[in-house]
């Protein structure tokens, strides 16, 4: 005989769980199962006197999805995988800092488009439709440490490659170009030193950085956590695109680069990266939590 979860297939499972956060955390329908958090990052940053509830934290960092919310995209503003080199999905969050104070809960779903000019979502595949819980509560040690939980269906298998970490602080990243245009392209990187291991704030692809009209590059994430006794160590790989002037020409067109800040409490760090004719002007801004 079969049991009931048997008889029951992803989709059912996966709008059973819904219901049940709905029904705990929903506050009665008045929040929505999309909805983001409501707390920004940079809390404290600029707080002259902090509070007494401030103080560093757990917390977790997500490195990557490979075939925090951390990806999130419509059948309008999909993902192109053409190669098993695409096969990491490319995370935009989380918007401020993932807190360890209850267990989160990772929700997977992913879809392939349809057929070609098919407008219809009921045309689409499902490649995963599943969620996993990391129990924080039961690790009692008191260093920081990696995990891979491996997630397989029918259809595909999805590594989720995640951090704990212990007493750390919240570190948000702005890039902004303050000298030339912007052509060229780049990968930029952030580590936390008790980890080692890099989270991508842009990878551009050979493709030139994003920016706007206030020389803001647009950055895929920039909010990570670091250790309160760790660096974050910041690092680049950029290659001028266009252009070839005599200025460009006393100048390297590639850089490959890295620099550290010791975490703080609060207040910024700033550092300069130089490519061909353009300068890169990021700045850290710490806080505390939560």
């Amino acid at each position: 005989m079969e049991t009931e979860d048997e008889e029951l297939g992803p989709e059912r499972i996966f709008e059973i769980y819904r219901k049940d956060w709905l029904m705990m955390w929903g506050r009665n329908g008045a929040r929505s199962f999309e909805a983001e958090t409501e707390f920004p990052p940079m809390r404290y940053t600029d707080i002259p006197v902090l509070p007494s509830n401030a103080r560093p934290g757990d917390t977790m960092e997500v490195f990557f999805l490979k075939r925090n919310y951390l990806f999130r995209r419509g059948r309008d503003n999909c993902q192109t995988l053409t190669s098993p080199q695409d096969s990491l999905l490319e995370l935009t969050g989380p918007s401020r800092v993932i807190l360890l104070w209850d267990e989160p809960v990772f929700e997977l779903d992913l879809k392939a488009k349809g057929k070609a000019g098919s407008s219809s979502s009921e045309d689409d595949k499902i490649l995963c439709l599943d969620f996993f819980g990391y129990n924080n509560i039961c690790y009692k040690g008191s260093l920081s440490y990696a995990k891979t939980e491996v997630v397989s269906s029918k259809h595909s298998t999805v590594e989720v490659r995640f951090a704990h970490l212990k007493r750390s602080v919240e570190a948000t990243i702005t890039a902004r170009i303050s000298k030339g245009s912007g052509n060229f392209s780049a990968r930029l990187t952030a580590c936390n030193t008790s980890i080692g291991e890099d989270v991508v704030l842009l990878d551009t692809r050979g493709q030139e950085v994003p920016v706007g009209e206030d020389g803001e590059v647009r950055l895929q994430r920039r909010v990570v956590v670091v250790e309160e006794r760790a660096q974050l160590i910041l690092g680049i790989k950029a290659e001028q695109i266009a252009g070839d002037t005599a200025e460009t020409a006393e100048s390297s067109s590639k850089l490959e680069k890295k620099f550290g800040f010791y975490a703080k409490s609060a207040l910024r760090n700033e550092g300069y990266f130089h490519v061909g004719s353009s300068s890169l002007h990021i700045l850290v801004a710490w806080s505390l939590l939560p």
